[in-house]
């Protein structure tokens, strides 16, 4: 079916009566080609489609840069893909220039990872700003994200052998004072790019609830958290939600993240609305990567000025 469209120029009703299949399964077909590698577009502009909103983000929120994705309707999978390539362009701007990166937990980074055309960056460190998962990888943990964005890149990957979220604080104060892990949480610490998912404050996010309950999740929610990074919660003004489960996690803490020179943060649809607008407002980030329909809704919020990016 691809060779027939794209390099006989057949129209999808030619192939279905040619293979004695439907239009829609030929429709199928072809994008499934398209997912899975067969087919490969490249575009040669520098033109972007929504450049108009991604230049009204910058201005808005005093960032570095913006990039906007297609929202994808009610086709959540659709949205998601289209994100992921608009996460790997901003990778694709920001890598080339840095020296050591620093990557959280997050799909959405995942995802971008996986669209990233490769670079040779050889001399690129890449850190995790925080411990992962243990059992079944899932591809968004820190330490599995470190590991595809080397194999991309061709840079030198650190691991941290701790999780996440530790069993208590007295268990996460331990594995931040063990000397290997220490070492490379002050690597991540003095990072000149970081990179992002943010997590809303609806529901936990799937990767989360090995660690946090819901009751526990609702106690976040009633002391004013509105979403966080890598487990690092935050409320509406930008500042950490102290507690408990602050204190478990081994990881960066939202000053570390701040004092990152360049912070991408990839987020879209409508539950991350409310948190990355206050990244965004408080300068916990200063690029993003977003939908259209959660930049517009961005743009139409009142706040106070975003702090200096």
């Amino acid at each position: 079916m691809a060779r027939l469209y794209y390099e006989h120029g057949l129209t999808h009703a030619e192939i279905a009566s040619m293979l004695d299949v439907s239009r829609i399964k030929v429709t199928r077909m072809l994008a499934d080609a398209r997912r899975r590698g067969i087919v490969e577009i490249t575009v040669h502009s520098d033109e972007r489609p929504f450049a108009d909103l991604e230049e009204a983000l910058v201005e808005r929120f005093g960032l570095r840069s913006a990039w906007v994705s297609p929202s994808g309707g009610a086709d959540d999978d659709r949205a998601a893909a289209s994100l992921a390539l608009s996460g790997a362009d901003a990778l694709g701007a920001v890598l080339p220039r840095a020296r050591r990166v620093a990557v959280g937990l997050s799909r959405s980074v995942a995802a971008s990872i996986a669209q990233l055309r490769p670079l040779e960056l050889p001399e690129l460190e890449i850190l995790p700003l925080a411990g992962s998962r243990a059992g079944r990888a899932n591809g968004a943990d820190p330490h599995e994200l470190v590991t595809s964005l080397a194999h991309v890149t061709g840079g030198t990957p650190f691991h941290l052998p701790a999780p996440l979220i530790a069993a208590g604080p007295d268990a996460a104060a331990a594995v931040r004072e063990d000397p290997d892990a220490r070492a490379v949480l002050e690597a991540a610490a003095a990072a000149d790019v970081l990179v992002v998912g943010v997590g809303g404050n609806q529901r936990a996010a799937q990767a989360l609830r090995r660690w946090i309950t819901e009751s526990e999740f609702e106690a976040l929610r009633d002391l004013g958290a509105v979403g966080d990074v890598s487990a690092r919660f935050f409320d509406a003004d930008g500042d950490t939600v102290r507690g408990e489960v602050d204190e478990r996690v081994v990881g960066l803490t939202l000053d570390e993240l701040r004092a990152i020179d360049v912070r991408v943060a990839m987020a879209g649809g409508p539950e991350k609305r409310d948190a990355l607008f206050t990244a965004l407002s408080c300068g916990l980030v200063n690029v993003v990567v977003t939908d259209v329909d959660s930049a517009v809704d961005l743009l139409e919020r009142t706040a106070p000025d975003a702090r200096s990016a």
